[in-house]
């Protein structure tokens, strides 16, 4: 029986890996009690100013750079966050009951490490930009042209 049980994972992980691509597969395993927010929820809460903090956690050259950045979202790299975060006074704990959506590379491992940083610190409405910004830009929304900083 154990045999046949590695056989069926086995076929479902190849089903995945072909049909889907590595990416979705990686999802699926990493995915669970993740919250994915698709790109057209976003742009419907930021045009309605919805209360909700959009943390992008590339580097600032990657912020800044080729693709831009999510216009409203907040730079701050996963090593910062998690820095901040371990900090007795946390500057984000004012953000504890506010809607947190994280965005990056896809698929990025750090995306899910600062997902589970910030829930291990309390904070529970916490989502990932499904397809992060690469999604956003497959949808077709704009970002903040690249290399300009706001002041």
């Amino acid at each position: 029986m154990g045999i046949l049980a590695i056989i069926v994972i086995s076929l479902v992980a190849l089903y995945y890996l072909t049909v889907y691509g590595i990416p979705a597969f990686r999802r699926k395993t990493r995915g669970r009690n993740v919250v994915f927010k698709t790109p057209q929820e976003i742009e419907a809460d930021l045009k309605a100013k919805k209360d909700m903090l959009l943390i992008d956690i590339r580097s600032e050259t990657d912020f800044y750079g080729m693709f831009g950045h999510i216009d409203g979202a907040v730079c701050l790299p996963y090593g910062v966050l998690r820095a901040r975060l371990t900090q007795a006074a946390d500057s984000l704990a004012g953000f504890r009951d506010t809607p947190i959506v994280l965005t990056g590379l896809s698929q990025e491992k750090e995306l899910y490490d600062a997902l589970d940083v910030l829930k291990q610190k309390g904070f529970s409405n916490v989502a990932l930009l499904d397809k992060s910004i690469a999604g956003w830009l497959r949808a077709g929304f704009p970002t903040v042209e690249k290399n300009v900083r706001k002041v």
